[in-house]
């Protein structure tokens, strides 16, 4: 059995729509963005008071299993305000959250073959829909860390 890849996903996404529903909450906003290279949707919940996101903004997302560097599994959390001697994935980004995979399924149509992927982090929502082959390192109740910065 082949060992599982730490960084899942690595792709830049831009942001086409900010609240597209309208601004449910002060400090959190829905933005709604798609990459290029995987053809991926996405929308995310993004706690804009700490991390301000503008329409047009390019985002390198990572989605991994772990912050290690080298792989080696991490615990559950992340603490910024005691950062270890150790590198980590978070050094390179700038918004970094924790949660759980809760939902994966199909949403083909049209002939073409899409998969749903939702997250939650303490709240915060992430729903991926793309290839099917592109999502398939992410399983149902795993723990997941989402990395972003704006390049």
């Amino acid at each position: 059995m082949a060992a599982k890849k730490a960084q899942v996903l690595n792709d830049i996404f831009e942001v086409l729509e900010i609240d597209p529903d309208g601004k449910k909450f002060d400090k959190v906003s829905r933005i709604r963005a798609r990459s290029d290279l995987f053809e991926m949707d996405m929308l995310l919940d993004v706690n804009v008071d700490i991390y301000p996101v503008d329409l047009g903004d390019k985002l390198a997302l990572c989605l991994a299993t772990t912050l290690n560097t080298d792989g080696t599994p991490s615990g559950a959390s992340y603490d910024s305000v005691r950062p270890t001697a150790r590198r980590t994935l978070a050094d390179d980004f700038e918004y970094v959250m924790h949660g759980k995979i809760f939902k994966f399924k199909d949403s083909s149509s049209g002939g073409q073959v899409r998969a749903e992927v939702f997250v939650s982090f303490g709240g915060l929502l992430m729903q991926l829909i793309g290839d099917p082959k592109r999502l398939a390192d992410l399983d149902v109740d795993e723990d997941i860390f989402l990395l972003l910065k704006k390049v």
